[in-house]
């Protein structure tokens, strides 16, 4: 590598460094339908009993996260649910079809969080989890 490259290498890396990302963060007090313009959002969960984000069809890279930011206090709580083809894999779940990733009424806590990637084939990966989350029965 010459002197020159390994400048305009780094000028590259110092102008990446500038570029600032912002995630885009959504309060849903409510039941939501995913899509994938969703994808890379927070969504801050301000519900007061069941809120159930509903997954759209496993496709590679999609990314979603869902943070607990106040308590239920009634209902099963909050939780993805994937297509009825699709799994949520991951966190010692026995992977299987349809089965929704709760985190339910009674363990939960402020903070809890999950994120899930698809991998456009057997479902979503759970690569983030803080709390108690169950698998559906």
């Amino acid at each position: 590598m010459t002197q020159d490259t390994y400048h305009q290498v780094y000028k590259g890396d110092t102008d990446m460094g500038a570029t600032t990302y912002k995630r885009t963060v959504v309060t849903k007090t409510a039941s939501y339908t995913l899509t994938t313009e969703d994808t890379g959002k927070l969504f801050l969960v301000n519900g007061s009993g069941t809120v159930v984000f509903t997954l759209p069809s496993t496709a590679i890279g999609l990314e979603f996260t869902i943070q607990v930011m106040q308590l239920p206090g009634s209902g099963v709580g909050t939780s993805f649910s994937p297509a009825t083809v699709d799994k949520i894999i991951g966190n010692g779940f026995t992977a299987a079809d349809d089965k929704d990733a709760i985190n339910t009424a009674a363990t939960d806590r402020l903070g809890d969080l999950m994120t899930v990637v698809g991998d456009g084939v057997d479902g979503w990966y759970i690569t983030n989890v803080i709390g108690t989350w169950a698998r559906e029965a």
